[in-house]
């Protein structure tokens, strides 16, 4: 079967196809990182013994990886609104150069409500590919521009079962994400993983810095799944997770997505950050680019104000 000129893949793994990852977000103080890590490190890297008590087939290994995640929405936020997010994810593994992912682009469509279950988002992925040229509207839209062109349509065929105009959106901030994660495989399978981030963003002089804890279970294997592997899955999962909020009480589940944790946190320190959105002043490239119109249109009118004035005495 063949879609926009490519074979299409129907799979878990393949491009504009729904993902169902559940994860939990346990939220911990900044000061707290490098002692949570450290357990988690022992706990699920070294003590392999311990590792296999929750099912002898498990093994780990663990990567440093850095995420830079730049998310779209309307100038009305529609997306912050509804708890999901449009955004570019650009990925590097510092721990493996040579990782197949690191440098790895992608455009990723996150949803939540998708079921009953609240550990449970949807996610739909694109793959992207740089304009050479901008000849066209789309070419030149800072999103659209960069999907690969045979899926840009369903692209923004997805964008718009959302209600969303894709050519209204624009990037609203951009995450850092320094990410050091545990991989836990079954039976040489990928099966779930425990993440640490510490995740940054900055609008204007406001910035914000928070820490979470991502107990996930593998994506691909759990859309995949029956029945009775996902509620296996999810047993695991219950396990670990319960296994941390025990040893470290502070931590606190926070569900709310890194887009709406950042924005919300940000906005504390600029009220006005809605009305900023709303007249693309957000960034600084469009703050100084108004700067620059005001410059001219302000120096023009002195200009011929003061030609006109000096004709007046002449």
């Amino acid at each position: 079967m063949v879609a926009n000129g490519e074979e299409e893949d129907t799979s878990a793994t393949g491009y504009n196809n729904l993902r169902i990852e559940q994860e939990d977000k346990l939220l911990l103080p900044l000061d707290k990182a490098d002692e949570v890590w450290k357990f988690l490190y022992e706990r699920y890297i070294v003590d392999t013994e311990a590792l296999k008590k929750l099912d002898s087939l498990c093994t780990s290994y663990f990567n440093e990886e850095q995420f830079t995640d730049t998310y779209f929405d309307t100038p009305d936020l529609k997306l912050l609104s509804m708890q999901s997010g449009v955004r570019h994810r650009l990925r590097v593994n510092l721990t493996d150069p040579n990782d197949e992912k690191s440098g790895r682009e992608l455009m990723q469509i996150k949803l939540n409500n998708i079921s009953h279950n609240v550990l449970e988002r949807g996610e739909i992925k694109f793959k992207i590919k740089h304009p050479t040229k901008m000849e066209s509207p789309e070419e030149r839209h800072p999103m659209l521009g960069i999907v690969k062109p045979s899926q840009r349509e369903d692209f923004k065929q997805r964008l718009a079962t959302l209600g969303l105009d894709p050519f209204s959106m624009q990037s609203i901030l951009t995450v850092h994400d320094s990410r050091r994660r545990i991989y836990i495989n079954r039976d040489s399978k990928p099966f779930m993983s425990i993440s640490l981030d510490i995740a940054s963003a900055q609008i204007w002089w406001a910035k914000t810095q928070f820490v979470e804890i991502e107990p996930e279970l593998n994506e691909i294997v759990f859309t995949e799944a029956n029945q009775e592997t996902k509620k296996y899955m999810e047993t695991i999962l219950q396990k670990i997770m319960s296994e941390i909020k025990q040893r470290f009480p502070y931590i606190e589940t926070n569900l709310t997505s890194k887009y709406n944790k950042s924005f919300n946190y940000l906005e504390a320190q600029l009220p006005f950050l809605r009305f900023l959105v709303r007249w693309n002043l957000h960034t600084m490239r469009s703050v100084l680019a108004s700067m620059f119109i005001a410059l001219v249109v302000i120096g023009g009118s002195s200009y011929f104000a003061l030609h006109k004035l000096r004709q007046s005495k002449t």
